[in-house]
Protein backbone atom coordinates (compact mmCIF):
# COMPACT_ATOMS: atom_id res chain seq x y z
CA UNK A 1 0.00 0.00 0.00
CA UNK A 2 3.08 2.27 0.98
CA UNK A 3 4.60 1.77 -2.63
CA UNK A 4 1.01 2.28 -4.28
CA UNK A 5 0.60 5.54 -2.29
CA UNK A 6 4.24 6.91 -3.11
CA UNK A 7 3.83 5.67 -7.06
CA UNK A 8 0.57 7.35 -7.27
CA UNK A 9 2.28 10.07 -5.67
CA UNK A 10 5.10 10.94 -8.04
CA UNK A 11 2.48 10.07 -10.92
CA UNK A 12 0.79 13.15 -9.91
CA UNK A 13 3.54 15.22 -9.26
CA UNK A 14 5.05 14.45 -12.56
CA UNK A 15 1.54 15.52 -14.05
CA UNK A 16 1.23 19.58 -12.55
CA UNK A 17 1.88 21.69 -15.07
CA UNK A 18 4.68 23.68 -15.30
CA UNK A 19 4.51 27.41 -14.19
CA UNK A 20 5.46 29.72 -16.89
CA UNK A 21 8.24 31.83 -16.22
CA UNK A 22 9.07 35.54 -17.44
CA UNK A 23 12.87 35.61 -18.52
CA UNK A 24 14.41 38.64 -20.09
CA UNK A 25 17.74 39.87 -21.56
CA UNK A 26 18.20 43.69 -21.31
CA UNK A 27 21.15 44.88 -23.26
CA UNK A 28 22.15 49.15 -23.67
CA UNK A 29 24.63 51.20 -25.22
CA UNK A 30 25.50 54.48 -25.20
CA UNK A 31 29.31 55.23 -24.85
CA UNK A 32 31.13 52.33 -27.45
CA UNK A 33 34.66 52.82 -26.63
CA UNK A 34 36.73 55.37 -28.34
CA UNK A 35 38.42 54.75 -31.93
CA UNK A 36 35.39 52.72 -32.63
CA UNK A 37 33.70 54.88 -35.24
CA UNK A 38 30.67 55.16 -33.43
CA UNK A 39 29.00 58.07 -31.64
CA UNK A 40 27.87 58.24 -27.77
CA UNK A 41 23.80 57.78 -27.98
CA UNK A 42 21.86 57.26 -24.98
CA UNK A 43 21.09 53.69 -25.09
CA UNK A 44 22.93 52.32 -21.83
CA UNK A 45 19.83 54.95 -20.24
CA UNK A 46 17.32 52.96 -21.55
CA UNK A 47 17.80 49.77 -19.16
CA UNK A 48 16.32 51.00 -16.06
CA UNK A 49 13.13 52.34 -18.15
CA UNK A 50 12.64 49.06 -19.56
CA UNK A 51 13.98 46.86 -16.42
CA UNK A 52 11.33 49.06 -14.15
CA UNK A 53 8.53 48.13 -17.19
CA UNK A 54 8.97 44.45 -16.99
CA UNK A 55 8.98 44.72 -13.08
CA UNK A 56 5.49 45.80 -13.30
CA UNK A 57 4.91 43.31 -15.62
CA UNK A 58 5.26 40.42 -13.54
CA UNK A 59 9.18 39.58 -14.58
CA UNK A 60 10.86 38.99 -11.17
CA UNK A 61 14.52 40.92 -10.80
CA UNK A 62 16.13 37.60 -10.66
CA UNK A 63 15.15 36.71 -14.19
CA UNK A 64 15.91 39.68 -15.54
CA UNK A 65 19.76 40.18 -17.13
CA UNK A 66 21.19 43.57 -18.04
CA UNK A 67 23.93 44.25 -20.15
CA UNK A 68 25.29 47.95 -20.15
CA UNK A 69 28.26 49.58 -22.44
CA UNK A 70 31.23 47.50 -22.19
CA UNK A 71 29.42 44.69 -20.87
CA UNK A 72 27.56 44.25 -23.60
CA UNK A 73 30.39 42.75 -25.61
CA UNK A 74 29.62 40.47 -28.49
CA UNK A 75 30.64 37.50 -26.52
CA UNK A 76 28.83 38.13 -23.27
CA UNK A 77 25.74 38.72 -25.70
CA UNK A 78 26.21 35.25 -26.80
CA UNK A 79 27.00 33.96 -23.56
CA UNK A 80 23.51 35.39 -22.45
CA UNK A 81 21.74 34.10 -25.06
CA UNK A 82 22.88 30.95 -24.42
CA UNK A 83 22.23 30.84 -20.93
CA UNK A 84 18.57 31.76 -21.56
CA UNK A 85 17.87 29.32 -24.12
CA UNK A 86 20.00 26.22 -20.94
CA UNK A 87 17.08 27.84 -18.82
CA UNK A 88 14.06 28.10 -20.77
CA UNK A 89 11.05 25.88 -20.22
CA UNK A 90 8.18 24.62 -22.36
CA UNK A 91 5.69 28.04 -21.58
CA UNK A 92 7.75 30.40 -20.44
CA UNK A 93 7.85 34.14 -21.90
CA UNK A 94 11.48 35.50 -22.97
CA UNK A 95 12.02 39.41 -23.70
CA UNK A 96 15.10 40.58 -25.51
CA UNK A 97 15.97 44.14 -25.82
CA UNK A 98 18.10 45.61 -27.50
CA UNK A 99 19.32 49.48 -27.55
CA UNK A 100 22.25 50.81 -29.32
CA UNK A 101 23.50 51.54 -32.80
CA UNK A 102 22.51 49.16 -35.99
CA UNK A 103 24.60 49.23 -39.48
CA UNK A 104 23.34 47.38 -42.12
CA UNK A 105 26.67 44.68 -43.17
CA UNK A 106 27.59 42.84 -46.67
CA UNK A 107 25.73 39.41 -46.83
CA UNK A 108 28.19 37.31 -46.68
CA UNK A 109 25.12 34.03 -46.82
CA UNK A 110 23.53 35.24 -50.03
CA UNK A 111 20.39 35.26 -48.72
CA UNK A 112 19.44 38.93 -48.66
CA UNK A 113 18.52 40.81 -52.03
CA UNK A 114 20.34 44.08 -51.72
CA UNK A 115 23.39 41.71 -50.64
CA UNK A 116 23.36 43.29 -47.55
CA UNK A 117 22.65 41.55 -43.72
CA UNK A 118 21.27 43.93 -40.96
CA UNK A 119 22.98 43.83 -37.34
CA UNK A 120 22.94 45.17 -33.83
CA UNK A 121 26.05 47.06 -32.78
CA UNK A 122 27.79 45.44 -29.58
CA UNK A 123 29.93 47.47 -27.64
CA UNK A 124 33.36 45.85 -29.83
CA UNK A 125 32.22 45.83 -33.13
CA UNK A 126 33.72 49.06 -35.31
CA UNK A 127 32.09 51.09 -37.48
CA UNK A 128 34.42 50.41 -40.60
CA UNK A 129 36.32 47.56 -42.17
CA UNK A 130 40.28 47.59 -41.46
CA UNK A 131 41.82 44.83 -42.83
CA UNK A 132 43.53 42.37 -40.19
CA UNK A 133 42.28 44.71 -37.54
CA UNK A 134 38.47 44.70 -37.26
CA UNK A 135 36.59 42.58 -40.45
CA UNK A 136 32.86 42.74 -38.97
CA UNK A 137 33.70 39.74 -36.15
CA UNK A 138 31.59 41.24 -33.87
CA UNK A 139 28.64 42.27 -35.66
CA UNK A 140 25.47 40.72 -34.50
CA UNK A 141 23.94 39.93 -37.80
CA UNK A 142 20.76 39.30 -38.31
CA UNK A 143 21.17 36.11 -39.84
CA UNK A 144 23.16 34.45 -36.21
CA UNK A 145 20.43 36.10 -34.62
CA UNK A 146 18.05 34.00 -35.65
CA UNK A 147 19.91 30.78 -35.45
CA UNK A 148 20.57 31.71 -31.76
CA UNK A 149 16.39 32.88 -31.09
CA UNK A 150 15.26 29.27 -32.46
CA UNK A 151 17.58 27.43 -30.08
CA UNK A 152 15.15 29.21 -27.55
CA UNK A 153 11.78 28.97 -29.71
CA UNK A 154 12.26 25.18 -29.73
CA UNK A 155 13.04 25.24 -25.57
CA UNK A 156 9.75 27.14 -24.95
CA UNK A 157 7.69 25.53 -27.36
CA UNK A 158 4.50 26.60 -29.33
CA UNK A 159 2.83 27.71 -26.22
CA UNK A 160 5.87 29.59 -25.13
CA UNK A 161 6.57 33.41 -26.13
CA UNK A 162 9.70 35.52 -27.45
CA UNK A 163 9.78 38.94 -27.97
CA UNK A 164 12.40 41.11 -29.52
CA UNK A 165 12.54 44.55 -29.29
CA UNK A 166 15.42 46.56 -30.93
CA UNK A 167 15.32 50.17 -30.15
CA UNK A 168 18.30 50.99 -32.95
CA UNK A 169 18.13 51.56 -37.20
CA UNK A 170 20.31 50.86 -39.80
CA UNK A 171 20.23 53.86 -41.34
CA UNK A 172 20.62 57.48 -39.78
CA UNK A 173 23.19 60.25 -39.48
CA UNK A 174 24.53 62.63 -37.57
CA UNK A 175 22.72 64.78 -34.69
CA UNK A 176 20.73 67.54 -36.14
CA UNK A 177 18.05 70.16 -35.06
CA UNK A 178 14.32 71.08 -35.62
CA UNK A 179 15.59 73.62 -36.99
CA UNK A 180 17.84 77.24 -36.83
CA UNK A 181 15.35 79.01 -34.08
CA UNK A 182 15.72 75.92 -31.40
CA UNK A 183 18.09 74.55 -29.64
CA UNK A 184 17.25 71.08 -28.90
CA UNK A 185 19.02 68.35 -31.30
CA UNK A 186 17.73 65.12 -32.16
CA UNK A 187 20.09 62.32 -31.85
CA UNK A 188 20.33 59.34 -34.01
CA UNK A 189 20.93 55.61 -34.15
CA UNK A 190 22.74 54.16 -36.72
CA UNK A 191 24.63 55.13 -39.27
CA UNK A 192 23.47 55.32 -43.61
CA UNK A 193 27.16 54.06 -44.63
CA UNK A 194 27.39 50.17 -44.56
CA UNK A 195 29.67 47.90 -42.99
CA UNK A 196 31.59 46.82 -46.70
CA UNK A 197 33.34 43.70 -46.58
CA UNK A 198 35.78 43.18 -49.95
CA UNK A 199 35.78 40.27 -51.87
CA UNK A 200 34.02 38.21 -49.06
CA UNK A 201 33.68 34.33 -48.40
CA UNK A 202 30.06 33.16 -49.23
CA UNK A 203 29.26 31.14 -45.55
CA UNK A 204 26.07 28.69 -46.01
CA UNK A 205 23.33 29.31 -43.69
CA UNK A 206 22.60 26.30 -41.35
CA UNK A 207 19.22 26.43 -42.23
CA UNK A 208 16.93 27.18 -44.79
CA UNK A 209 14.35 30.01 -44.63
CA UNK A 210 11.48 29.73 -42.56
CA UNK A 211 8.57 31.81 -40.81
CA UNK A 212 8.87 34.24 -37.95
CA UNK A 213 8.97 32.51 -35.05
CA UNK A 214 8.84 34.98 -32.70
CA UNK A 215 7.40 38.60 -32.61
CA UNK A 216 9.95 41.39 -33.25
CA UNK A 217 9.69 45.21 -32.71
CA UNK A 218 12.07 47.81 -34.39
CA UNK A 219 12.00 51.37 -33.96
CA UNK A 220 11.51 52.15 -37.38
CA UNK A 221 11.17 50.77 -41.56
CA UNK A 222 14.98 49.59 -42.49
CA UNK A 223 15.20 52.82 -44.77
CA UNK A 224 14.22 54.88 -41.95
CA UNK A 225 15.91 57.27 -38.59
CA UNK A 226 15.43 56.05 -35.14
CA UNK A 227 15.73 59.37 -33.29
CA UNK A 228 16.02 59.59 -29.34
CA UNK A 229 13.47 61.64 -26.95
CA UNK A 230 14.51 63.09 -23.78
CA UNK A 231 17.62 61.31 -23.20
CA UNK A 232 16.08 57.43 -24.18
CA UNK A 233 15.09 55.36 -27.73
CA UNK A 234 11.97 56.36 -28.76
CA UNK A 235 10.62 53.00 -28.93
CA UNK A 236 11.67 52.05 -25.58
CA UNK A 237 9.77 55.16 -24.25
CA UNK A 238 6.74 54.59 -26.37
CA UNK A 239 6.75 50.88 -24.64
CA UNK A 240 7.14 53.03 -21.18
CA UNK A 241 4.33 55.05 -21.87
CA UNK A 242 1.92 52.11 -23.07
CA UNK A 243 2.66 50.21 -19.76
CA UNK A 244 -0.19 50.87 -17.74
CA UNK A 245 -2.27 49.12 -20.73
CA UNK A 246 -0.26 45.52 -21.89
CA UNK A 247 -2.48 43.43 -19.80
CA UNK A 248 -5.39 44.41 -22.21
CA UNK A 249 -4.07 44.53 -25.58
CA UNK A 250 -2.80 42.33 -28.42
CA UNK A 251 0.33 42.31 -30.20
CA UNK A 252 -1.42 43.99 -33.18
CA UNK A 253 -2.41 46.79 -31.00
CA UNK A 254 0.20 47.80 -29.32
CA UNK A 255 2.06 48.80 -32.71
CA UNK A 256 -1.02 50.84 -33.52
CA UNK A 257 -0.64 52.88 -30.52
CA UNK A 258 3.46 52.53 -30.45
CA UNK A 259 3.68 54.07 -34.19
CA UNK A 260 1.11 56.88 -32.76
CA UNK A 261 2.72 57.76 -29.74
CA UNK A 262 6.04 57.78 -31.57
CA UNK A 263 4.32 60.51 -34.34
CA UNK A 264 3.49 62.36 -31.29
CA UNK A 265 6.83 63.06 -30.21
CA UNK A 266 9.31 63.05 -33.34
CA UNK A 267 8.98 65.42 -35.57
CA UNK A 268 10.70 63.03 -38.39
CA UNK A 269 8.76 60.16 -40.62
CA UNK A 270 9.79 57.03 -38.15
CA UNK A 271 7.31 54.01 -38.07
CA UNK A 272 7.76 51.13 -35.65
CA UNK A 273 7.33 47.89 -37.40
CA UNK A 274 6.34 44.53 -36.37
CA UNK A 275 6.33 41.12 -37.42
CA UNK A 276 5.55 38.07 -35.64
CA UNK A 277 3.94 35.09 -36.61
CA UNK A 278 -0.09 35.19 -37.55
CA UNK A 279 -1.39 33.35 -35.04
CA UNK A 280 0.26 35.36 -32.58
CA UNK A 281 -0.73 38.72 -33.39
CA UNK A 282 -4.02 38.49 -31.78
CA UNK A 283 -2.13 37.15 -28.16
CA UNK A 284 -2.04 39.49 -25.51
CA UNK A 285 1.61 41.32 -25.24
CA UNK A 286 2.63 40.43 -21.44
Amino acid sequence: MKKLFVLTLATMLLCVPIAATKRALVIGIGAYPAGSGWNTINGDKDVPVVTSMLLKNGFSANNITTLKNEQATYARIYQEIQNLAKVAQPKDFIYIHFSGHGQQITDVHGDEEDGLDEAWIPYDAGFAYQKGKYEGQNHLLDDQLCIWLNQIRDKVGDDGKIIVVADACHSGGSTRAINDEEEEEWVARGTQDAFIIPNPTTVNLPFSAQMVRWVLISACKSYQTNFEYKGTGSLTYALNALNGEFSSLTCKQIIKKLGSTIREIIPYTQSPQMDCPMEQSEEMFF
